[in-house]
């Protein structure tokens, strides 16, 4: 059986438009994009990017969670971690070679010994390491999350008085600029995509192969907004 694929592709050109502010601003700052805001900025601000229908939004954070663990002090515990459990499988490992040109009865499929279970704790701890180097890797780029799920919050690595940046769980929220009384829902969507078929042209199944951060409207899909993930000043300084 042939399968055929074809490329889909759900972006479009955006010219991106910005307003940063160092300190607090106290005076209506506006621009060509359309943005304006007044008060003190503390550098949590997150924004979409300006298009020909749209001019730029600000999005509000109603609720934010400060994690009190520094991105520095997880890098390296994920990286303590994962050569523990790389260090444990390799004895494990060897234990299990010597087991097997020993010529005993032990072996993966019967009743395990000690040391199988090492093993297993051992990728587990390499696995929980690795995943913890990954999002030390995402806190220290200093941008915004959004989860794939629009229930679930986002998350972003944001930079603090002390220099020190730590993870921030944040709630978005806006009302869609187009329709009454309707929310966005702040979540990835795909962007690119493949699609697969068989040799009768039926439809097989979709491999997302990139995802694009979005503020959508339920209602109507055109009016959704794309979220800047990086349109803000987390690498900046900020007070709590």
């Amino acid at each position: 059986m042939q399968q055929s694929q074809r490329n889909g592709d759900n972006s479009n050109e955006n010219n991106n438009q910005q307003i940063q502010a160092s300190g607090d601003v106290g005076a209506p700052y506006a621009a060509s994009g359309g943005v304006s805001f007044t008060g003190d900025n503390h550098g949590i601000v997150v924004t979409s990017f300006a298009t020909k229908e749209e001019p730029q939004h600000t999005f509000n954070i109603p609720k934010k969670t400060r994690i009190p663990t520094p991105a520095s002090l997880i890098g390296t515990v994920s990286g303590l971690t994962t050569l523990l459990g790389f260090v444990t499988g390799g004895f494990s490992v060897k234990q299990l070679v010597d087991i097997a040109t020993a010529g005993t009865d032990n072996t993966l499929m019967g009743s395990p010994p000690s040391v199988h279970w090492w093993l297993l704790g051992s990728l587990l701890t390499v696995a929980v390491g690795v995943f913890g180097l990954t999002y030390f890797r995402f806190l220290s780029r200093n941008v915004l999350r959004l989860p794939k799920w629009w229930v679930l919050r986002a998350w972003a690595g944001i930079k603090e008085e002390g220099g020190r940046t730590y993870p921030y769980s944040l709630r978005l929220a806006m009302r869609c600029p187009q329709c009454t009384d309707t929310n966005l829902r702040f979540q990835q969507v795909p962007a690119k995509w493949v699609d697969f078929y068989d040799s009768k042209g039926a439809h097989k199944k979709r491999t997302v192969t990139d995802w694009e951060s979005m503020a959508v409207c339920h209602r109507d899909k055109n009016h959704s907004l794309r979220v800047n993930i990086s349109g803000n000043d987390f690498d900046e300084a900020v007070s709590r």
